[in-house]
């Protein structure tokens, strides 16, 4: 089982009060599988990356546990093997580099 979390949306519709009380960073220490998402972008403003940026900038999470997300996210979208198997290849890649995510 995955999480699809949209911390963004989560405030606007009010399952949370905010994105500081946001339980992600509380998630994905106690082993839950959580992946980013943004709902409807023309409905809450931010899309995927603006909820990345959220992630690294409010809930502080760092460059591993972002490839984390993003690994989740591929790994459980029911992509084809070969589609899975080149985006966790690039999202190692992109860690391994040392490239720093960096809110705008």
């Amino acid at each position: 089982m995955v999480l699809d979390v949209c911390p963004t949306s989560n405030v606007a519709l009010g399952v949370v009060a905010s994105l500081s009380g946001h339980p992600l960073p509380r998630l994905l220490p106690a082993g839950v599988r959580c992946t980013l998402n943004a709902d409807d972008p023309l409905l809450f403003g931010p899309g995927l990356l603006e909820e990345y940026e959220t992630a690294c900038a409010v809930f502080a999470l760092t460059d591993s546990q972002l490839a984390a997300i993003a690994r989740t996210s591929v790994v459980s979208s029911g992509a084809p093997r070969a589609i899975v198997d080149d985006a966790v290849t690039l999202i190692g890649d992109w860690l391994d580099c040392g490239s720093v995510f960096s809110p705008a």
